[in-house]
C-alpha cells in the first residue's frame, strides 16, 4: 500500500489481492464509493450515468441488467472473436513489416475491436473507418483528461470550462465516438447486425433489459453505456 495527493485528492494505491477483494468484494460494497474527482474527469466524455462513475442503487440497477452477459457460457463464446480479430491483426502486421508500425494504436485497435465485436456484434466494423476515428478520438481525449488533471485543471470549476488546456480535445473525442456509438444502436435496432456471443451480447441486453420495477434503459443511459464498454 502507498498513499499519493492528486492535486487536494489522496489516494490509496493497493496492490493485494486480499485488500483489493475486501473493496470490490458485495459483502462491503457499501463501505466504497467511487471518487469524487472520477466524475468530473471522465463526465465530458462518457457524462455520469453509466457503470464506472455511478454508485450506490444507480449502479448496483445496471449491474443486474448486465449481469447476463458475463455468465460463463457466453465469456466463453468470446474467445473464438478474441482469437480470431488477433490473427487478422498478426497477419495485417507481418504484411507491414517493411515499414514502422505504431504498436500502441495496432493494440489499441485491436482491443476495440475485441470488445466491440464482443460487446455490440461482428458487424461494427461496417462502419466506414469506425475503428480508427474512435480509437484516435478516444486516446487524445484521454490524453487531455491526463494532462488537464495533472495541472489540476479540473479542480477548478469555472477554468475547467474555459475552451482551452485540451478541453476542445475532449469535446471532439467525445463526439466522434458518440457518433460511432450512435450507429452501432440504429444498425441493431434495424436489424443491420446481430450478437456474436452465443446468448445475448451487451448491446442486447441494453437495449432489452428490465430492472425489478419494470423499467427499461432510457435511450441516454444506453448510449452511456456503451461509452463505457467503447472507453
Amino acid at each position: 500500500i502507498f498513499v499519493f495527493n492528486l492535486g487536494v485528492y489522496p489516494r490509496l494505491v493497493m496492490q493485494g489481492a486480499d485488500l483489493i477483494g475486501e473493496v470490490l468484494g458485495r459483502q462491503h460494497a457499501k463501505d466504497y464509493a467511487k471518487p469524487a474527482d472520477l466524475t468530473f474527469r471522465l463526465k465530458p466524455l462518457i457524462a455520469a450515468h453509466n457503470l464506472l462513475i455511478s454508485n450506490g442503487s444507480e449502479h448496483r440497477r445496471a449491474r443486474e441488467m448486465l449481469n447476463p452477459s458475463f455468465n460463463f457460457d457466453n465469456l466463453h463464446s468470446m474467445i473464438r472473436i478474441m482469437t480470431e480479430q488477433t490473427s487478422k491483426t498478426i497477419d495485417n502486421l507481418l504484411k507491414s513489416c517493411d515499414k514502422p508500425i505504431n504498436l500502441q494504436k495496432e493494440l489499441s485497435l485491436l482491443t476495440l475491436t475485441i470488445i466491440a465485436s464482443s460487446a455490440f456484434g461482428e458487424n461494427f466494423e461496417r462502419i466506414a473507418n469506425g475503428r480508427e476515428i474512435v480509437c484516435d478520438a478516444f486516446v487524445a481525449a484521454l490524453d487531455a483528461i491526463v494532462n488537464r488533471a495533472l495541472l489540476l485543471i479540473d479542480q477548478i470549476p469555472i477554468i475547467s470550462r474555459l475552451p482551452f488546456w485540451g478541453k476542445d480535445v475532449i469535446d471532439k473525442g467525445c463526439a466522434n465516438a458518440l457518433n460511432f456509438i450512435e450507429q452501432i444502436i440504429a444498425d441493431r435496432k434495424q436489424g443491420r447486425t446481430q450478437t456474436a456471443c452465443k446468448n445475448e451480447d451487451i448491446l442486447d441486453l441494453l437495449l432489452q433489459a428490465v430492472d425489478t420495477d419494470g423499467n427499461h434503459f432510457t435511450d441516454e443511459e444506453i448510449r452511456q453505456e456503451a461509452m463505457v464498454f467503447v472507453l
